[in-house]
C-alpha cells in the first residue's frame, strides 16, 4: 500500500528520533557509571529520561493543538539536533558531566515525546480515513522493529565508535531529521482555541468516574516502578557481577524487544480467551518471578532468557490498560484522558529508580531485585483487595469489559 509523501517522511523522521532516543537511552547511562562508578550515577540518567512524560504531556497535547502540526515538527527537530549536537561538542571537549546528562536526558526526551505527539495528529492530515490502520500498523511495526534492534546497535556501536563517536552519529542524524521536516506541508485547519484548564478539569473528572480505569492506573504506576528498578538492576548486575561487556547488554535488553513483539501478537487473543482482568492480573505473578530469578548468577542465555519473557509479559499491561482505555473512554475525552494517564503511569519510575541505582551501590544487587519484586507483589494484593478483583479466574464470560 502506497502513502503519500508527507507520511513518509513523517514516519521516518520519528523513527529516527526514536532510534536516536533508543540509543542515547542505552549509551547515556552506561557514560554515567563510568564517569561516577555509582549505580546512582547511572540510575539519575535513567529516572530523568521519564520525567518529561510526568511534567509534560498533560500540556504537550494542548500547545501542538493550538500549533500547525507541520510547524511544530520543524521546530522540535530543530531543537533535537541542537541539543544531541551541544551533547557531541561537549564529549568532544571532555565537558561530559552526570549533571548535563541529566539536562540533556530531560530535554531531550521532552522534545522526542512533543515530536511524537505532533506525528498523531500528522497521520490524520497525511493519511486517508481508510488508510488509518494500516498506517498506524506500520508505525507500530517500526518502532517496535527499533526496541529491539536499537539497544544492540548501541552496544556495538559502543565498542567500534566508543561514546563520543556515538554521539556524534546522533547529532548527524538529528540534521538528517530537520532537513527532511522542512519539507512537510500537509493542508491543515487549526480548530477554535479552547480554554485549559476547564478541559484540562473535565478530563480528570472523566477518569475518576472511571473506577475500573482508575484502579488500573494506580496498578500501573507501580509496576512500570518494579519494571524501572528491575531494568536498572539488570543492567548494573550485568555490568558488574556478569562482567559483561557493552555490546553483550545490547544484545540481553535487545532480547527484551524481541518479547515485546511476540507479545504483542499473542496479547489481544489472550486477553479475549482469559478476559480483561485476568490478563491483566497474573502476569503480575509471572514477572515476580522472573525478577526473583535474576538475584541467581545465571549464564548469559539465562539473561536473554529472563529479558525475553519479561519483555513478553510486560506488553500484557500496556495492552491491558490501553485497551481497556479506548473502550471505556469516549472519543471527545479519549486525548485528555490518554494525557493524565501517560503522565501518571511514569510518576513513580523515577524515585524507584535512583533508589534501587543506590541501593546496588552499598553492595544490595539483590535487594534491588527484591524492591522490584516486592512492588509487583503489593500491585497484585492492591488489585485483590482494594480493586475489589479478587483473584480473577481466566473466564471470558465472567471478564469481559
Amino acid at each position: 500500500m502506497r502513502y503519500g509523501p508527507d507520511f513518509t517522511i513523517a514516519l521516518f523522521v520519528i523513527g529516527a528520533i526514536a532510534f536516536a532516543q533508543t540509543v542515547l537511552g542505552f549509551t547515556l547511562p552506561l557514560l554515567a557509571y563510568e564517569i561516577s562508578q555509582s549505580g546512582t550515577g547511572l540510575a539519575l540518567i535513567k529516572g530523568a529520561g521519564f520525567v518529561p512524560n510526568i511534567l509534560f504531556a498533560i500540556f504537550i497535547g494542548v500547545i501542538n493543538d493550538r500549533t500547525r502540526k507541520a510547524v511544530a515538527f520543524r521546530r522540535y527537530c530543530l531543537g533535537l539536533l541542537t541539543v544531541t549536537a551541544l551533547l557531541a561538542l561537549a564529549a568532544v571537549t571532555d565537558r561530559i558531566s552526570v549533571p548535563g546528562l541529566i539536562l540533556f536526558m530531560v530535554v531531550f526526551n521532552a522534545l522526542a515525546y512533543a515530536t511524537n505527539n505532533a506525528q498523531m495528529t500528522l497521520l490524520r492530515l497525511t493519511v486517508p480515513q481508510d488508510q488509518l490502520s494500516d498506517a498506524t500498523a506500520l508505525s507500530s511495526t517500526v518502532f517496535s522493529v527499533i526496541a529491539t534492534v536499537g539497544p544492540a546497535v548501541a552496544g556495538l556501536a559502543l565498542l567500534w565508535l566508543g561514546h563520543a563517536g556515538v554521539m556524534a552519529a546522533c547529532a548527524v542524524l538529528m540534521l538528517a531529521t530537520a532537513a527532511l521536516a522542512r519539507r512537510l506541508n500537509p493542508p491543515e485547519d487549526l480548530p477554535p482555541v479552547q480554554p485549559f484548564w476547564p478541559a484540562l478539569t473535565e478530563g480528570w473528572r472523566v477518569l475518576r468516574a472511571n473506577r475500573e480505569l482508575l484502579m488500573m492506573t494506580v496498578v500501573i504506576v507501580l509496576t512500570n516502578a518494579a519494571a524501572g528498578a528491575f531494568d536498572t538492576a539488570l543492567i548494573l548486575k550485568l555490568k558488574t557481577a556478569a562482567a559483561t561487556s557493552d555490546a553483550q547488554i545490547g544484545i540481553v535488553l535487545a532480547f527484551g524487544g524481541v518479547g515485546a513483539i511476540v507479545g504483542a501478537r499473542y496479547a489481544a487473543p489472550l486477553r479475549r480467551a482469559m478476559g480483561y482482568r485476568a490478563a491483566f492480573f497474573w502476569p503480575i505473578w509471572a514477572l515476580t518471578a522472573l525478577y526473583l530469578a535474576v538475584i541467581a548468577d545465571l549464564p548469559l542465555w539465562g539473561y536473554c532468557l529472563v529479558s525475553f519473557l519479561e519483555g513478553w509479559l510486560a506488553l500484557f499491561f500496556a495492552i491491558g490498560v490501553w485497551s481497556y482505555r479506548q473502550e471505556s473512554t469516549s472519543a471527545q475525552h479519549m486525548g485528555r484522558v490518554a494525557g493524565l494517564t501517560g503522565a501518571i503511569f511514569k510518576i513513580g519510575m523515577p524515585p524507584v529508580i535512583i533508589l534501587s541505582g543506590w541501593l546496588t551501590d552499598g553492595g544490595g544487587l539483590s535487594f534491588a531485585l527484591l524492591l522490584a519484586a516486592a512492588i509487583m507483589v503489593a500491585a497484585a494484593l492492591f488489585l485483590t483487595t482494594f480493586a475489589g478483583w479478587g483473584w480473577p479466574r481466566p473466564h471470558r464470560t465472567v471478564n469481559a469489559p
